[in-house]
């Protein structure tokens, strides 16, 4: 007994001082635990290794061990999935200071999962999605087969790779595009790629000549990367290993350890009295088996849920899109039907894509929802889908339609390209034309209808039908709301919205800036060209041609937040949400609702451009 204490301790002393000596990694090989000179720590053919900032674990079918084998977390069949994340059952737990916390449970529908402070990012039928406590937290459209995380780089594979900066998890930051490969290591200053059969490294975007050949898959320690039983330093200078790298855990620099105050410590300590309870064996069983000594047993513990209830103007979630939005998106409570350049209709909901439609060519108006969702396009056809992306009906007419459709309840309204109005009924399942009449070609904004189905139509010259006459010149304006049978005009490149009690919004743009002028009265003015804005009840929430975001005070008449959203082209607002369009979608808590006569550029999130509410 007095043999074995005594190899246990000088063991610990041992595995404790080589961590104060060494810092890079500790690698996984088929053969066992080595550190970077090839010295084996340990024998046996592990799973993978975990590293919490402090120990080292190796993953065994029947639990996770401490890197001594005196401590065992009693989690069967994990998989890891981070640097200290492993997934059992659909559990995630997280490693930390030899117990294991679960913290989250896996969506079933996830695939190739990495897990990053928490954020469990995974595919989904071609997306990269990133939940965090049960929700979606942003997604990538795409038609994604892989992806790698490292360091605080995401690299997404698909017909080119798209490189992330994952830094803050909960926010993807889009770096720049690169060829298409099937693997990526980030180290010191480098992004290292594969296609299978070579090894090619950029700084930022430029390729390096250097070539390295590909021996296995990519890991990095921070400052050399490996690939098989290949190193290659920051020097770039390759060096050919006694062992093939299956997998690796990194340790901090010695300076990264004096800035933190930490020290890895290799082997967690094991107390006098757990010694005590060790039960008497040869000091060659206890080297070859030191596992199989008394183990303390460490159960998983549940994480105590505590829900979240979001901030004022938190980011809920993001969704990363592969494509332009030219027309406005409708929103349906928290359905979102975005339509884009290439023409196709996208659906997200929570988070995420939920399906994509593609029509036959390019779709520049927006998308209204009445008994079906309707877009138009430059094939020269109106389309019908229900909310499960299926097409219900199309209907092919006289040109190209550039502006999206209104809808009053009852009939569809749609003016194509040559000018030709057309009144359609729609019976869900199919529809027909009931009448059409010609005006003047190429107009600038949607039909706009009144409540008793009178059709306004504003043509290139900006100037003004109702039905089959014209009444004059009003410009070119973004939109013309209608409230009851009144129409109200805009200044020159400007809109209006109506609020619940009839008094008009002005947008007016000047030079660099936009007046808003309520009434006859400026309201505020805004040092930026305002492009689209909807009316909530307690704010104004705007969009710039500068992609800036600004919530005004109804009452205050003051900004009180901004943001900004690469490509920002709309806003939407819904069900105390509001939604943001550009090259991204974002979602924002605002614990506010549309409220007006003609809360929105076409009359409400459902995009109706009708008097009726």
């Amino acid at each position: 007994m007095k043999k074995i204490k005594i190899w246990l301790f000088l063991t610990s002393i041992f595995l404790s001082l080589y961590s104060l000596l060494f810092s890079g990694a500790l690698i996984l090989t088929l053969n066992g635990i080595f550190d970077e000179a090839g010295n084996q720590l340990k024998s046996g053919n592990y799973a993978d290794i975990l590293f919490d900032g402090k120990s080292v674990y190796y993953i065994l079918q029947d639990g996770i061990y401490t890197l001594d084998g005196r401590t065992k977390i009693d989690i069967k069949g994990a998989q890891k999935v981070g640097t200290n994340y492993v997934v059992s059952s659909s559990k995630l737990y997280k490693i930390e200071n030899g117990n294991a916390l679960a913290i989250d449970t896996v969506p079933s529908n996830l695939k190739n999962i990495y897990v990053k402070d928490g954020y469990i990012v995974g595919l989904d039928k071609g997306q990269i999605v990133c939940y965090y406590q049960g929700k979606v937290v942003w997604s990538m459209s795409g038609s994604f087969n892989d992806f790698k995380v490292s360091g605080n780089y995401l690299a997404a594979f698909g017909s080119q790779t798209m490189l992330f900066n994952i830094s803050n998890p909960q926010y993807l930051k889009f770096e720049r595009i690169y060829p298409a490969y099937r693997d990526y290591a980030y180290f010191f200053e480098y992004h290292a790629f594969s296609d299978g059969t070579k090894i090619y490294i950029y700084k930022g975007a430029s390729r390096l000549s250097t070539t390295f050949p590909y021996r296995g898959p990519l890991f990095s320690d921070g400052e050399n990367l490996y690939s098989g039983n290949l190193m290659i330093t920051s020097d770039m200078f390759q060096k050919d290993l006694k062992i093939s790298v299956k997998s690796l855990v990194s340790f901090p620099t010695t300076a990264q350890s004096e800035t933190k105050e930490t020290t890895p410590t290799i082997s967690n300590a094991q107390t006098k009295e757990q010694e005590e309870q060790k039960t008497s064996q040869t000091t060659s069983e206890a080297q070859a088996k030191p596992q199989q000594e008394e183990e303390n047993v460490v159960k998983p513990t549940e994480a105590k849920e505590t829900p979240k209830t979001p901030k004022l103007f938190d980011l809920i979630w993001e969704v990363m899109l592969n494509d332009k939005i030219s027309g406005k998106p409708a929103v349906k409570v928290d359905e979102l039907y975005i339509p884009t350049l290439k023409g196709s209709i996208i659906k997200i909901s929570n988070g995420k894509i939920e399906w994509t439609y593609r029509t036959g060519f390019v779709i520049l108006g927006h998308v209204t929802i009445g008994n079906n969702i309707y877009a138009v396009s430059w094939d020269d056809t109106v389309y019908a889908l229900n909310d499960r992306g299926t097409l219900n009906w199309k209907l092919k007419l006289d040109s190209d339609i550039s502006q999206g459709p209104a809808w009053d309840g009852y009939n569809l309204y749609v003016v194509t390209d040559n000018g030709t109005v057309y009144i359609i009924k729609d019976d869900v399942k199919s529809a027909k034309i009931t009448s059409n009449y010609k005006t003047s070609s190429y107009p600038i904004i949607p039909p706009s209808i009144s409540l008793a189905g009178k059709i306004f139509v504003v043509d290139a010259l900006g100037n003004l039908w109702r039905d089959k006459s014209t009444l004059g010149f009003i410009g070119k304006v973004k939109n013309l709301p209608i409230a009851y049978e009144n129409y109200y005009t805009s200044q020159e490149l400007g809109f209006t919205l109506i609020d619940e009690l009839g008094i008009t919004f002005s947008f007016v743009p000047l030079e660099n800036s936009t007046q808003i002028i309520k009434g006859k009265s400026i309201f505020i003015t805004v040092n930026d060209v305002i492009v689209d804005a909807v009316l909530g009840k307690e704010y104004i929430y705007a969009i710039s041609s500068s992609k800036k975001l600004y919530v005004i005070g109804r009452d205050t008449k003051k900004i009180v937040f901004t943001d900004t959203i690469p490509g920002g082209k709309y806003v939407s607002l819904s069900n105390n949400y509001l939604y943001v369009f550009g090259n991204e979608v974002r979602c924002y808590y605002v614990k506010d609702n549309p409220s007006g006569l003609w809360n929105s550029l076409y009359a409400n999130p459902l995009n109706w451009n009708s008097a009726v509410k």
